[in-house]
């Protein structure tokens, strides 16, 4: 029996997320914001400290063949606004997965992603930014809406999306995201940001929190 592409696609990330959960108990947790086999770790204390399998290779220095635009799935931005990842192409996006409530890894993500929005304003690379909830139960929209208020996120520069469970791990997959639930209201996930050309393909990867944002700038300013 034929399975219908789409099919295909999802039970592929479904498996590639699955290796990466199961690996994420394979070894021992990283307990701070150190380095792992010579690069930034994914992780730090708490429920967000774990290896993650991309942590020990460089992040890609040229475009990925696959391009996250993709994937199908629908969402929803913090207007409300239904869109696919395709909607999102034409200029380079700076993306991370995180959640809302997160009170500790994910306001550091934040914080790294407005750093490197100064140093691409300042370098004159028009960019635009996206966080993609993995807590779709609790990111509605109007979450979404008055988080990115309360961080005073520009709707012209950011995005804030808010998606399915499948779409979410399917995109995760594709991102080398890992995150599972780990409470009632808290995840235990990586701390990755990437940078996407305007046609969705993977540039570079920037693993664990607060790192200098010099290597993805100059990925950044050659797209």
């Amino acid at each position: 029996m034929n399975c219908p592409p789409r099919a295909v696609h999802h039970a592929a990330a479904l498996t590639l997320m699955t290796v990466l959960l199961a690996s994420c108990n394979a070894g021992p947790r990283n307990a701070g914001d150190g380095d792992i086999h010579g690069v930034a770790a994914a992780g730090s204390v708490g429920a967000h400290a774990h290896d993650n399998p991309i942590d020990a290779k460089p992040a890609p220095t040229g475009a990925t063949a696959f391009s996250v635009y993709d994937l199908e799935a629908r969402w929803h931005d913090q207007g409300g606004h239904p869109l696919i990842l395709r909607d999102l192409a034409g200029r380079p996006r700076v993306i991370a997965m995180v959640y809302t409530s997160c009170a500790y890894a994910c306001p550091r993500i934040l914080k790294d992603m407005k750093r490197i929005e100064g140093e691409l304003r300042t370098a004159g690379i028009d960019a635009g930014y996206v966080m993609v909830s993995i807590d779709p139960e609790r990111d509605t929209p109007a979450r979404l809406s008055e988080y990115a208020r309360s961080v005073m996120l520009d709707p012209a520069d950011w995005t804030l999306l808010a998606g399915t469970d499948d779409s979410v791990l399917e995109l995760a997959a594709l991102l080398g995201v890992r995150y599972r639930r780990v409470g009632e209201a808290d995840f235990e996930h990586s701390n990755i940001i990437t940078l996407l050309d305007g046609s969705g393909r993977i540039v570079h990867r920037q693993i664990g929190l607060n790192a200098e944002p010099d290597a993805l700038v100059r990925a950044a300013a050659v797209l």
